[in-house]
């Protein structure tokens, strides 16, 4: 590794991590406004208070980090302008892509990073935190813990997928039932319609419906009607009254998996494929925001540096936030495709950077 290539990599280490905690209690600060009424309603003690907000650091950080790289860059360049290196630099011969390897290998690795606590912490948190503010704050019971439930889409652990109109754990019956079987490669082997059932006997008995079988290229070869009907199935009561997670409460997999059966049920997942996109269109601003950084910080002046960096990283966060913001809404509404929700603003300023770049090496 080049010397000027470690000393830039180091150069950025500090900016960031400084950057980082100043958004993250900024943040924080913003979300206490946002659920002072939650704790002035409630009165938690301290501590629990404490755990429900440090339990959100995680899934704020996701959104902050692109734009604490932003800032680092702008910092790190313009400590070096202070110094007097980059002019040094430029009178070596140094061209501003050079400078932007260092910079760039950084931002793809925190944006490697963010896609990790993405995946295997966000999750996780997310719904610790819910847990925290409506059972232990909010003093409510859980989904889980409520014993009627309403419109059920799941998948079975054998790939059955099923829709129940309603459920009473107190009875341990159902209604409105249509329960579909897949044989490997999504073809459907038998579909189950019922008017209700109920769990007796460690199995379930099913009441006024059909049991269809289909063959190949989905014909059906069999239908049956019945008035009572034994029927195996490996789920039992308590896995219907099971709470149906967030979006921000998968990982990509899992999140893959739930719109996979939102589509063969028939029903509406474009607000699950926004949350999809988003699981790497956010972490990604790393990149772009790092990119976009370099040519402004390239051309900074000796003494203009700080409040010009400050300057432009609180312009940059208010379009690129407010833009995924606004993405996020149009996409959830459907005025957008997820794909375009969230891609959109990286698009635009993943052209604007490199454009940059070319013009400051000019």
């Amino acid at each position: 590794m080049k010397i000027l290539t470690r000393y830039i990599l180091l150069e950025f280490l500090k900016p960031f991590i400084l950057s980082l905690l100043a958004f993250c209690i900024l943040i924080l600060v913003i979300q206490v406004f946002n659920d002072i009424r939650i704790i002035l309603e409630n009165k938690p003690g301290l501590l629990l208070a404490l755990k429900y907000f440090l339990l959100q650091i995680p899934e704020l950080l996701i959104k902050i980090i692109p734009i604490a790289i932003l800032m680092a860059v702008l910092f790190s360049l313009s400590h070096l302008s202070k110094n007097s290196e980059l002019i040094a630099m430029r009178a070596g011969g140094v061209s501003v892509f050079l400078v932007a390897v260092p910079l760039f290998i950084w931002g793809v690795i925190i944006f490697a990073l963010s896609v990790f606590l993405n995946e295997a912490v966000v999750p996780k948190t997310a719904k610790m935190v819910r847990h925290t503010k409506v059972v232990e704050i909010q003093k409510q019971t859980e989904e889980t813990e409520r014993k009627f439930r309403q419109n059920i889409s799941m998948i079975g652990a054998e790939n059955q997928l099923y829709h129940v109109g309603t459920f009473d754990g107190s009875t341990n019956s159902m209604t409105d039932i249509l329960i579909l079987v897949f044989m490997p490669g999504n073809q459907m082997k038998t579909r189950l319609d019922a008017r209700s059932a109920k769990y007796e006997d460690g199995r379930w008995i099913f009441y006024n419906g059909y049991l269809r079988a289909f063959g190949d290229n989905d014909t059906e070869i069999s239908a049956q009607q019945f008035e009572r009907m034994p029927y195996d199935l490996p789920e039992k009561p308590s896995d219907f009254l099971k709470e149906q997670k967030e979006p921000k409460e998968l990982n990509f997999l899992e999140l893959t998996a739930y719109i996979r059966q939102l589509r063969l049920n028939g029903s509406d997942y474009h607000k699950e494929m926004v949350a999809l996109q988003t699981k790497i269109a956010i972490p990604f601003g790393c990149v772009i925001l790092a990119i976009l950084g370099i040519p402004w910080g390239w051309n900074m002046r000796k003494y203009s540096g700080v409040v010009f960096s400050f300057g432009i990283c609180l312009l940059v966060a208010f379009f690129y936030i407010g833009g995924m913001e606004v993405g996020h809404q149009l996409g959830d509404s459907g005025v957008l495709s997820p794909f375009w929700s969230m891609w959109l603003m990286n698009i635009l300023f993943g052209i604007g950077g490199p454009l940059l770049l070319i013009r400051a090496n000019r």
